[in-house]
């Protein structure tokens, strides 16, 4: 059987994409998903931090949009440096180039809103550039059901991997018994 390494994911090779969790947006989304995803895009920042993942943060259009969310700027911290942006994928941003190629990875694991739109678009520009994408699907939403789990079908068609948060973190954690593994266990039985 051959391997194929777009299913393993390494804190070398990897960065996050924080896409547009803006106040506004998720203000349309249904409040207890938003809050699950909320929890697992905090989760995910606190583990880039940690071990030291490079990530991005993009805000669409967010003079109309607002900010990403307050809690989630908190925890990013000095890490909070958002690209702004007006088209749909950020991979037609040159803010959003800039940094990525600053960062020197192959794979990108995604996540935020919307999952249709923004997420998506952002996806199939990044494959077709050669990249390895990765979606989280707890950590991405949209307005209505049907469009997330079709934005869902289509990034995994594409070639994107679709996992969840905890997929994410325990594969680039490793093993237990890490002092980072013992910071990121607790944290996954809170809701």
């Amino acid at each position: 059987m051959v391997s194929d390494d777009r299913f393993r994911l390494s804190k070398d090779t990897v960065a996050f994409v924080v896409i547009d969790f803006q106040d506004k947006l998720l203000a349309a989304m249904e409040r207890d998903v938003g809050r699950k995803v909320t929890r697992n895009i905090k989760l995910l920042i606190k583990l880039a931090k940690l071990i030291k993942i490079p990530l991005i943060v993009t805000e669409q259009y967010s003079r109309g949009l607002g900010s990403t969310k307050k809690v989630l700027i908190e925890t990013l911290g000095d890490s909070y440096q958002p690209v702004e942006k007006l088209a749909f994928s950020c991979y037609k941003n040159r803010s959003f180039l800039e940094k990525l190629e600053s960062f020197k990875v192959e794979h990108l694991v995604l996540f935020g809103l919307e999952t249709h739109v923004c997420v998506l678009q952002t996806t199939l520009d990044l494959i077709s550039a050669g990249y390895t994408v990765s979606v989280v699907n707890d950590a991405v939403c949209s307005r209505y059901k049907s469009d997330w789990q079709t934005g869902l079908k289509i990034a995994d068609q594409a070639g994107a991997v679709v996992r969840s948060t905890e997929i994410v973190i325990f594969q680039l954690l490793g093993e237990a018994g890490t002092a980072e593994f013992k910071i990121m266990s607790p944290l996954l039985k809170q809701k």
